[in-house]
């Protein structure tokens, strides 16, 4: 439900967690200390990563008790997940293809783009939805569902929705809006009322619908499969073209 991709030493990640992946109670090897995620050896931290959407109270809010841990390289890729969740990460980190199902949720419904990644792409916007569970449709491949959701009691029962599909999919929620994240370079945009501008990549686009892009990008960094970022990018100059 939460993903961070921590830099540390693979020796003592593998001996923290006693190889190169494991699933393990949430408050042992894997803590969250403030808003920090760290992954400890003993009482020492071995590397930890700074959220800037995750804190206690998201903890007991999400029901988050395990964190699946799986060592790629200099980095361990962290999944925090609820306790009746499906785990799988090294499925997500390795299979292929794999099919970001990326939503953008507001008063206005559920933006919503797919990303299908892996061997060959495909790209179709279904556009806005009454509801997740209808908008999110699983592929072959490896499925992921990643949600921008507020926060707030009126989209409480969305809320519910997600964290049933939770126990049959992967799902990565999200709390804080992204919208104005560049979904080609990854830098801050400006604001122009409901448009976002990148002044690196000269682009423009409506915020809701940048947000799925930009969440589809950062799941895709996240879980470690960099060589995809720039098979993401074509995808959206091919889909956006005059941007």
């Amino acid at each position: 439900m939460f993903t961070y991709s921590l830099k540390c030493d693979a020796a003592k990640a593998r001996e923290a967690l006693g190889g190169d992946y494991a699933v393990v109670e949430l408050g042992g090897a894997v803590k969250v200390v403030e808003s920090f995620v760290a992954l400890y050896g003993g009482d020492v931290p071995i590397c930890m990563y700074k959220s800037w959407r995750l804190t206690y109270t998201d903890v007991e809010a999400y029901g988050l008790a395990k964190a699946e841990a799986l060592v790629r390289g200099d980095r361990v890729i962290v999944r925090l997940v609820r306790g009746d969740e499906k785990v799988g990460l090294p499925e997500m980190v390795d299979g292929s293809p794999l099919v970001v199902h990326a939503m953008d949720v507001n008063e206005g419904g559920v933006m919503y783009r797919v990303f299908r990644m892996g061997g060959y792409v495909e790209l179709a916007a279904k556009g806005v939805a009454n509801g997740v569970k209808e908008a999110f449709h699983p592929k072959k491949g490896v499925n992921i569902l990643i949600v921008d959701l507020p926060h707030m009691p009126k989209f409480q029962h969305l809320l519910s929705e997600v964290f049933e599909l939770a126990r049959e999919h992967y799902v990565e929620l999200h709390t804080t809006m992204i919208s104005d994240v560049c979904p080609l370079c990854g830098g801050r945009m400006e604001k122009r009322g409901r448009l976002v501008y990148c002044p690196q990549c000269k682009i423009q686009l409506n915020r809701d619908v940048n947000a799925v892009w930009a969440l589809a990008r950062n799941i895709v960094r996240r879980l470690g499969r960099e060589r995809q970022l720039a098979e993401l990018r074509e995808i959206f100059r091919l889909y956006y073209p005059n941007v």
